[in-house]
């Protein structure tokens, strides 16, 4: 009898996994998906030209670094 269990067991595990990888689809999926599209896509934007404005301030650091260097010497 012990080793209808040991049978059980995966057949079990399939059923779980199926139900913990597909319990959250909805019919809004599209929907949802094109909004978190174009959140993404916003965000996006927004780190991109806050990465423009902080090589902007490291390049400038760099040339003062420079100056300061170059009169130094």
């Amino acid at each position: 009898m012990e080793w209808l269990i040991y049978l059980l067991c995966p057949l079990m595990m399939l059923f779980c996994l199926k139900g913990m990888f597909s319990g959250g689809k909805n019919c809004d999926n599209k929907k949802s998906s094109q909004v978190d599209f174009n959140s993404l896509q916003t965000e996006v934007k927004q780190l991109q030209e806050q990465n423009r404005i902080l090589m902007n301030e490291v390049k400038s650091f760099s040339e003062k670094n420079l100056q300061k260097d170059k009169q130094i010497s």
